[in-house]
């Protein structure tokens, strides 16, 4: 497993998003969206790229390997179910919740996480704990 820091995961997150919306992800896109400059994006991309994390091309598109798509995929995930359960749970007005899902999804352990994951489930599903 990567040991990924908090940033490398949120530019995983971001390549995985704007990915869904089928768009063609540029270095440009990522630092538009997380409001950072374009060097700060291209020495994060180069660093994902020398993991096998990402595909980029000087001036391409980047792109997700298998294993990045992966880490992307749960490090979205996690940060959904976070949010879904402060905005629909906890009553968290959803601004709120988007900014503390975005930081604590980094920091939950796998079991926490997996706790969590099973209560919200059994939230929205109507049953009882």
């Amino acid at each position: 497993m990567y040991s990924l820091t908090e940033s490398l995961e949120d530019y995983l997150e971001m390549i995985y998003i704007l990915k869904q919306n089928d768009e063609d992800v540029r270095i440009t896109d990522i630092a538009n969206k997380l409001k950072l400059s374009k060097p700060s994006v291209n020495k994060a991309i180069n660093s994902l790229k020398s993991e096998g994390l990402v595909m980029h091309e000087r001036y391409g598109k980047i792109k997700l390997t298998e294993h990045g798509e992966k880490i992307a995929k749960e490090v979205y995930v996690r940060h959904e179910i976070i949010k879904n359960f402060f905005i629909n749970i906890l009553h968290i007005d959803p601004v709120i919740a988007e900014q503390d899902a975005c930081k604590v999804e980094h920091v939950l352990s796998h079991e926490s996480m997996q706790r969590l994951t099973e209560y919200f489930s059994k939230m929205v599903m109507g049953d009882n704990i």
